[in-house]
């Protein structure tokens, strides 16, 4: 039955793209166990993370290209000699500029971390509180991350708005911008992940939050309520200067590819620049003298990361980078203007500071 409800979503899936979709089209209605459940997304986010490694053993082997096969393979894992970017399933273009060490981390199984409200609960007891509901949890990093089993991810804890799904990296870059001063502008806030985590880190943060996308701010001023957290939410742009102003742009989403293996076979990163660069020069309008304009993306590639910098760095001699401090370097790169985090997802900061 697993392996039929997996081929179900895999043919979904190649006949309409989006993995997330087809999985929620049929994984709630397939009456599985939780456990059979896991295991089929596990085989669908396998065929997707290696797809084009198993189209090229099928074709090697004279197999047809059908979801059944994608399923046997994902189950039996061949070995075969194949081209670099092939064996890896990456665009050829992601393909070149993607460094050795990050292989590994957005091929890999995804972890569920959860992020702790620890203005409500300290991290050991909301480990305790886990393991009561016979959910695996340890200490991670920062000091607000559990690493847990996936069911974690319908534990009490999230229901009570006592924690929230959120990658350690992503936690990380919550740490250091409330950092950064006393009051922070989360100017492409979403949903407030990034805001709910600032605030269980420092709860004397002043917060406020913007986003063009009004849906997305209703929702985190629903999270904040069940949260607990004092945010004042611009449903327009801001004209007010703040002392630090975190841009979360919009990206393409690759240093996340373990949880959504779609993006790493992307090859248009530079209209996302094009954004982001944007979007920063809207954002830097909001920052005040001597303070601090943070740029963050979930992905490595050269085009959104170090290229957006030194273009804003060029077009704007009133910011200058600072240097990236942080106690968790074993899971940091650094580079030019900023540093690449991967305790989790990889994500990409750099701190800026107005003259």
């Amino acid at each position: 039955m697993i392996e039929k409800v997996a081929a179900r979503i895999i043919r979904k899936w190649l006949r309409k793209g989006n993995m997330a979709r087809a999985m929620r089209d049929i994984l709630p209605h397939s009456g599985l166990s939780f456990d059979e459940r896991e295991e089929v997304a596990r085989i669908v986010h396998d065929v997707v993370r290696y797809k084009l490694y198993y189209d090229y053993v099928m074709e090697k082997r004279g197999m047809k290209k059908s979801a059944e096969n994608y399923v046997k393979l994902s189950l039996k894992k061949p070995k075969m000699e194949a081209p670099y970017h092939i064996f890896h399933s990456l665009s050829p273009k992601l393909a070149e500029v993607t460094p050795r060490e990050f292989i590994d981390i957005i091929n890999r199984e995804p972890y569920t971390i959860l992020c702790v409200n620890l203005n409500k609960m300290d991290r050991e007891r909301a480990i305790e509180e886990l393991k009561k509901e016979r959910i695996e949890a340890e200490e991670f990093i920062p000091e607000s991350a559990v690493k847990a089993g996936s069911n974690a991810r319908y534990s009490s804890l999230i229901k009570n708005g006592l924690a929230i799904v959120q990658d350690s990296s992503s936690q990380i870059v919550a740490k250091l911008a409330s950092s950064l001063g006393n009051e922070v502008l989360d100017y492409c806030a979403g949903s407030g992940g990034k805001s709910l985590a600032m605030h269980a880190l420092n709860p004397n943060l002043k917060i406020h939050a913007y986003d063009i996308n009004e849906r997305k701010l209703k929702a985190l001023e629903n999270r904040a309520k069940k949260w607990g957290m004092d945010v004042h939410i611009f449903y327009e742009k801001p004209s007010e200067k703040f002392p630090v102003v975190l841009v979360d742009a919009p990206c393409s989403g690759v240093g996340a590819a373990a949880r959504n293996p779609e993006a790493k076979y992307q090859e248009d990163f530079e209209e996302f620049a094009r954004m982001q660069l944007e979007i920063l020069n809207e954002a830097k309008e909001n920052v005040k003298s001597q303070g601090y304009l943070g740029y963050v993306v979930c992905s490595y590639t050269p085009w959104e990361t170090e290229d957006v910098i030194e273009e804003f760095l060029n077009e704007n001699p009133d910011f200058k980078a600072q240097e990236i401090k942080c106690k968790y370097e074993e899971y940091m790169k650094k580079s030019n203007n900023g540093a690449y985090i991967f305790a989790g997802d990889i994500f990409y900061i750099s701190v800026l500071r107005r003259e």
